[in-house]
């Protein structure tokens, strides 16, 4: 029905956030808006990355509520029904919470069973085929790889611009760019 709700940064997002804000404050970007882009970083703790964030929790709630209120005429209390999610922590506390909000939905605890599926849900990391033929086939992204090379730099350049620095170097973990921006006199 859903992957996962809204979820945390992952690790290596939380560590080129703070690669960013180095690069920033090397630049001389303004220190008003690295402080306020490192107390955003600062609210999401490397011990909670990737996980589900309240918010994530929230909204599969009320999916969840909103789920069992419109299916309330299929469902008696004498029914049985299996929720199935993959193995990864977010997808299990967002099992928990929508499983929580259909009940509140259907207005009773449900009578429930729990299956941990990767080989249904999460295929695309044990199938041999989708592995060879599209996750390490260079082909299959060429148009991604194209666009990326084409906008990542004018990215960066916007992003020194907006600024106000000379010149910045960031990295989109696979593709990096240095723009020199030059300033424009009002």
């Amino acid at each position: 029905m859903s992957r996962h709700g809204i979820r945390n940064p992952g690790k290596k997002d939380i560590l080129n956030g703070r690669a960013i804000i180095s690069e920033m404050k090397y630049r001389g970007a303004s220190p008003l808006i690295v402080e306020r882009l490192q107390s955003v970083l600062d609210s999401f703790p490397l011990s909670e990355a990737a996980l589900l964030a309240e918010t994530g929790a929230e909204e599969q709630r009320e999916l969840g509520r909103r789920t069992g209120q419109r299916f309330a005429s299929v469902f008696n209390k004498r029914d049985h029904v299996t929720f199935v999610s993959s193995t990864s922590p977010r997808a299990i506390s967002s099992k928990k919470n929508f499983e929580r909000g259909f009940s509140d939905g259907l207005g009773w605890n449900v009578s429930s069973s729990y299956q941990q599926r990767d080989d249904l849900l999460r295929f695309f990391d044990i199938c041999p085929r989708y592995i060879t033929e599209v996750k390490k086939n260079q082909t299959a992204f060429a148009e991604f790889q194209k666009f990326r090379n084409k906008m990542f730099p004018h990215v960066v350049q916007y992003v020194a611009k907006r600024l106000s620095v000379d010149s910045l170097n960031l990295s989109d973990g696979m593709l990096s760019a240095t723009c020199m921006c030059v300033r424009e006199s009002v």
